[in-house]
């Protein structure tokens, strides 16, 4: 029997330290619900204020709501219209609208940039269609002056034209234009000046080249009449002294003076 009553003591005395008891309490789920989830409902504030004549007579509304009597008329959920967290989140989505603004700003002020710096920089010169379709053919004699100097002349004219100093000419004038050249293809420029550039370059270097064609054909004039003098002091061949010949032998011998 005392083995039995202190089993039912014992149960008794689980059940109380482990027991819970539900507590609904329906002022504090409508405060849960008109601060969480649902409208701000005046009519759900409890307790309620039990009137007579006007005056509120429920002595739990006094220890409830007597020190802050505005409370039920102002909205002051979260996200109400008003609420804190709208207000975060609508000047959160408007600085999200003003950034994506500037870097919408920041990006076209790039790509123009990046547009104009493509347009004028020198690293890209090399690209241009007008460059490549036509002045990097007329221009490639600048590139190597001294493969393109005797092309088709004969030795003897190499030498005597070395000699006489207008090869030398022909060098400074050519690296004069191909150091010009160079810097036009590597300066950053707008495109119509160094197109324009490109072009000068192009007229005075066909005036050099024209003007050293001219020198080495004269040269070469100059040793064929030397070569036929010889032949005719030595008796090889015989040549009538007609006023023409005359004339183109002193023709070329006061060309020489401009090959020096």
């Amino acid at each position: 029997m005392r083995i039995l009553l202190t089993i039912s003591i014992i149960f008794c005395i689980s059940l109380k330290s482990h027991g819970q008891t539900l507590i609904k309490d329906k002022a504090i789920i409508a405060q849960q619900e008109r601060m969480v989830f649902k409208q701000w409902d005046e009519d759900k504030f409890y307790p309620k204020p039990i009137k007579v004549l006007g005056i509120p007579i429920n002595y739990l509304w006094y220890s409830t709501w007597a020190l802050h009597p505005n409370y039920p008329d102002l909205d002051r959920r979260p996200l109400s219209p008003t609420g804190e967290q709208t207000q975060r989140l609508g000047l959160a989505a408007a600085m999200q609208i003003s950034s994506d603004y500037y870097k919408q700003h920041s990006d076209t002020v790039k790509n123009l940039a990046n547009a104009e710096m493509a347009r004028i920089s020198g690293a890209l010169s090399a690209s241009d269609p007008l460059y490549q379709l036509y002045y990097k053919k007329e221009l490639k004699p600048l590139e190597d002056p001294v493969s393109s100097a005797f092309q088709g002349s004969a030795p003897e004219v190499v030498e005597y034209i070395t000699d006489h100093g207008a090869y030398q000419w022909y060098l400074d004038n050519m690296a004069s234009l191909s150091e010009r050249y160079g810097f036009s293809k590597t300066l950053d420029m707008e495109r119509g000046q160094r197109i324009l550039m490109y072009h000068r370059i192009m007229l005075e270097m066909r005036d050099i080249l024209e003007k050293w064609q001219y020198k080495l054909d004269m040269s070469a004039n100059m040793l064929a009449f030397r070569k036929l003098h010889e032949r005719k002091e030595n008796g090889e061949i015989t040549i009538s002294n007609s006023q023409d010949e005359v004339d183109i032998a002193k023709k070329i011998a006061n060309q020489t003076q401009v090959l020096k």
